[in-house]
């Protein structure tokens, strides 16, 4: 038998480090473990596995025991449990999540011939235990346990073949629980038997001390819930998110397959006060929520050779930068257990060297020699996917980072998928109209124009096996299918997030394609509402216009506008003073030269009857120029803090912007032209304003926009500005 180590730690640039050795003695582990101590760098992880002469094929089974400061020797007994199986050849993983005596257990690890774990932690979590040692295991069967439980010889050979008749399925024993006086001591031989007729069977209320399903199950919920920690509950809030995924839940009646719970005293956890509140905090988890999947972090760490969880499907053609765009943001996701597949529908030149650089495994590209349709693209991307659920994304759109995140921490009970809402931006002015969708998916809406972007579709992958994209339509295929999708009762529920920004371009609405999108959706419209008697088309258009829009904060649009193609965006450098500086002291003439720059500003006022300019927010066009623009204030004013960011150069005005992010919804904003007078002009504003945005519009004029105010200090505001309104001319938003 050879051994290997690996210790996974971090330097001091929080890079990853790993350590292997070959075949270490004991004493070798712990100088090496010292060793990371002494610098103040414990490693996080610590694996050990043994590799056999033999056969190097999948084992039947992975057992995976999760441990933390627990008696050994009820691990030895339910070890020895396992290797007196009649199921020859299984992988025993042990999970060590932070025992303090952990080079005690990795000795029995390797005594007894177990891949061992280690995770550094402060708190017991059998969940995040569990993860790791999956994420570990070589089988696509996989058993958890724990290390107190003994399993009759023929348990796995009936758990493995209840899981080939049932592959989409959880299987449970019931526990039965050895009496006191059978605790580890009195195990020194298992006499099943004698076992079977003391012990006392547990009721199935809970999960019975172990679970077996397949890692494509443990894929799609992503794992035990990590967010249960100290004890209890995480195995049956697994179980449930099965259930509503689709899964089978079995109780195991075979009588050759047995689990006992050895007896021992009881344990403290969650007997402090602070534990107790974790365990009800457990148990509100279980009760309250109703999601499928969890663990949408990017710490979490899935197995490396199980599916993907999300598969992001692109079909292409003729579009390489819109394409390296839209690879982009999804590679930039907060979520990371997904794939991209991409298809190029017979673009003129390969477009696979394009994508090259991103250098991620995660991303195939299937090109098609010939153009068969954007519809057998889409067809053909969704039959190679892995994931258990499908984002549909459209070639020029781009993904917001949390897309993924929030559609699949969105899917509860018997929802097929999720939807969002998404951001038009156009592509040459940036300007963002924001469309945050309907609440409801059903057809009455798909028939009646309030159907979700088929570009923000997540979904699960068996329903696009049974719903497919009409390869007849030469365009707006994704219509139809919503379409079927809907009248066939398919639930979608709306995540509550914008997803996308969809990209709008000057010939998208005449261009040959359009136009076959839009006899496509009017033939796909008739053929809906011919299915129906007049008067169920007047119910249906009755309840497509009481489907309420979702609502999402403002907020989201303008973290949606930093992810806008760098074209559109205009870089801001926002400088504070620690106090107003005085208006004789200069800052006008500056802010008149900048503006002479045709540079926008933003003015926040200080608070107080005298007012002040307290902040400026000033366009920069690079690093260079916003250096240049700190040293020119700070000849002024002590400048107490300067932060940079970026606006879309369509909506400058920052001073509305965050009138939105302060909840201010007292009517719309207002635009003025006004004259060179800038110097009254912020004086005056400064008492009764928060904040304004000046631009100049041309020689001695400018452009003055106000947030929404309170009726009352509107119409002070307008009556102390009019002398400074040029024509007394009130200026439209645009």
């Amino acid at each position: 038998m050879e051994w290997n180590l690996s210790l996974h730690t971090r330097n001091f640039n929080s890079q990853p480090w790993i350590l292997q050795l070959t075949r270490p003695s004991q004493r070798e582990l712990s100088t090496v473990r010292n060793r990371f101590d002494r610098q103040g760098c414990r490693p996080n992880r610590m694996d050990i596995s043994s590799k056999f002469s033999g056969s190097a094929s999948e084992p039947p089974l992975s057992v995976v025991i999760g441990i933390r400061n627990w008696g050994l020797d009820r691990l030895k007994v339910a070890l020895r449990s396992h290797l007196e199986s009649d199921t020859p050849d299984l992988e025993i993983i042990i999970s060590d999540y932070g025992s303090a005596n952990c080079d005690d257990v990795s000795k029995i690890a390797q005594k007894f011939g177990c891949k061992y774990i280690y995770s550094r932690a402060d708190v017991w979590s059998r969940s995040s235990a569990l993860n790791a040692g999956i994420a570990e295991a070589s089988s696509n069967n996989i058993l958890t346990t724990d290390a107190d439980i003994i399993f009759s010889p023929k348990s796995h050979d009936v758990l493995i073949h209840n899981l080939q008749r049932m592959p989409d399925s959880v299987q449970i024993i019931q526990c039965r629980d050895l009496p006191e006086g059978f605790g580890s001591e009195s195990l020194s031989h298992f006499d099943w038997n004698h076992l079977f007729k003391v012990s006392a069977i547990r009721p199935r209320w809970g999960m019975g001390g172990s679970a077996t399903f397949r890692k494509a199950l443990f894929s799609r919920l992503h794992g035990f819930d990590e967010r249960m920690t100290v004890w209890g509950g995480e195995d049956n809030d697994f179980v449930q998110r099965a259930r509503r995924s689709g899964a089978i839940l079995n109780w195991v009646e075979n009588p050759e397959a047995q689990i006992y719970h050895i007896w021992h005293p009881p344990d403290s956890r969650g007997a402090s006060p602070a534990e107790a509140k974790i365990v009800e905090n457990n148990k509100k988890l279980l009760d309250q929520d109703f999601t499928v999947v969890r663990n949408l972090s990017r710490s979490f760490r899935r197995s490396r050779s199980s599916d993907p969880t999300a598969s992001i499907v692109i079909a292409t053609r003729n579009r390489p930068e819109l394409l390296r765009e839209c690879v982009r943001s999804c590679l930039e996701q907060t979520f990371q257990d997904f794939e991209i597949i991409v298809v190029d529908d017979g673009s003129n030149e390969a477009l696979r060297p394009r994508l090259d650089d991103f250098g991620d495994e995660r991303l195939r590209v299937i090109r098609l020699e010939e153009s068969r349709g954007i519809a057998y693209a889409r067809n053909h991307a969704n039959r190679l996917a892995r994931g258990e659920y499908i984002a549909i994304q459209d070639d020029e759109d781009l993904m917001l980072p949390q897309r993924l995140e929030h559609q699949l921490g969105a899917i509860a009970h018997d929802f097929a998928g999720t939807y969002g809402g998404w951001i038009a931006f156009d592509d040459q002015s940036g300007a963002l109209t924001p469309n945050p969708g309907w609440k409801a998916f059903d057809l009455p809406s798909m028939m009646f124009g309030r159907g979700p972007a088929h570009g923000g579709i997540l979904i699960r992958r068996r329903t696009l096996d049974h719903y497919r994209y009409n390869e007849t339509f030469q365009a707006n295929s994704s219509f139809d299918l919503l379409n079927r999708i809907a009248r066939g009762s398919v639930r979608l529920a709306h995540c509550g997030h914008y997803v996308i920004l969809r990209r709008l371009r000057p010939y998208d609405h005449a261009g040959p394609d359009n136009l076959a999108q839009k006899s496509t959706s009017t033939i796909s419209k008739a053929m809906a509402r011919a299915a129906v008697s007049a008067d169920l088309e007047q119910q249906y258009r009755k309840a497509a216009r009481a489907n309420p829009k979702i609502q999402i904060a403002f907020s989201e649009v303008m973290d949606a506008s930093q992810h806008l193609p760098r074209h559109l965006l205009s870089q801001r450098v926002q400088l504070e003073f620690r106090s107003p500086p005085p208006a004789d002291g200069g800052i006008m003439d500056v802010l008149r030269s900048m503006l002479a720059d045709r540079r926008p500003i933003n003015i926040k006022f200080s608070k107080g009857p005298q007012g002040g300019v307290k902040t400026i927010t000033v366009a920069c066009d690079s690093n260079k120029d916003c250096n240049q623009i700190i040293s020119t204030f700070s000849e002024i004013g002590e400048i107490q803090h300067v932060s940079n960011f970026v606006l879309p150069r369509a909506h400058s005005d920052l001073s509305r912007i965050e009138a939105y992010f302060e909840g201010t919804d007292a009517g719309e904003g207002e635009y003025f032209r006004v004259g060179d007078d800038i110097e009254g002009l912020i004086r005056t504003l400064g008492k009764h304003c928060s904040r304004c945005f000046l631009a100049a519009t041309g020689k001695a004029e400018y452009r003055l926009g106000l947030p929404p105010l309170e009726a009352p200090v509107r119409a002070l505001v307008h009556a102390k500005i009019s002398r400074f309104l040029t024509s007394g001319r009130h200026m439209s938003e645009a």
